[in-house]
């Protein structure tokens, strides 16, 4: 387990952008619950989720402290938001190891429509070693791609909440407004934490476009790529 005690031990560490890079990882949230926040903290936005940055200050076998970046400390390193999201990438995988877990694992309870919908494990859970923000490990690089290899399948991703995602498989006769539903149905019960509720709109990544946006965008952008076929 990684352990940061130097820059817990001296503060003004994470003002040192050189000391704190390496303990970066990303938290994600939802952009318009959290709109007046973001414009205190750099953030990267995509579709409706905002990936904001923290550092691991220490970890306990009970529990991790971490510090968001805010935009006061990014004055001080004097980068911007793409050197800070770069580094990040890199940093997040080690502080915050992927895991991709059988559905049934996942913490909050699974209800009965989706666990219907899992066939040969073309539906999985996607968090971190922490069970703590893992659905920004959608972000992290190659884990949908690599998923999306081994099931064959471009993926949609479910947003259940901000520790982690479920990841279907993007086969034929999947309906994916029933897919939305069933998020809405989750988001709306008593089985997501208000405080961790992530989205309510589908994700889907592309596998052979390696792209990742909401479900609309992908159904507008493979409609219009269709349409300009015709056209020609």
């Amino acid at each position: 387990m990684i352990r940061n005690e130097k820059v817990l031990d001296d503060i003004n560490a994470l003002l040192d952008y050189d000391s704190i890079k390496d303990y970066l990882y990303m938290n994600v949230i939802n952009a318009d619950e959290n709109r007046s926040g973001l414009s205190q903290v750099p953030h990267t936005i995509v579709g409706d989720l905002a990936i904001i940055y923290r550092v691991m200050i220490q970890t306990t076998e009970e529990q991790f402290c971490s510090a968001k970046v805010t935009n006061q400390m990014m004055d001080i390193y004097g980068i911007d938001v793409n050197k800070l999201h770069n580094d990040a990438l890199i940093s997040s995988p080690r502080i915050m190891k992927p895991e991709v877990l059988p559905l049934e694992t996942l913490a909050i309870g699974t209800p009965k429509e989706i666990a219907l919908l899992e066939t040969e494990r073309q539906m999985v859970v996607i968090t971190n070693e922490h069970r703590t923000d893992g659905a920004s490990t959608m972000f992290y690089a190659g884990v949908l791609n690599d998923l999306a290899t081994k099931l064959n399948h471009s993926l949609y991703i479910i947003p259940s909440s901000t520790d982690e995602c479920i990841v279907v498989s993007d086969s034929l006769n999947l309906n994916h407004e029933h897919l939305e539903n069933l998020l809405h149905e989750v988001n709306n019960s008593s089985l997501v934490d208000p405080d961790k509720k992530l989205s309510d709109h589908l994700y889907h990544y592309d596998k052979d476009a390696r792209i990742l946006e909401k479900a609309d965008d992908y159904e507008k952008r493979i409609y219009k790529e269709k349409y300009s076929q015709l056209l020609h």
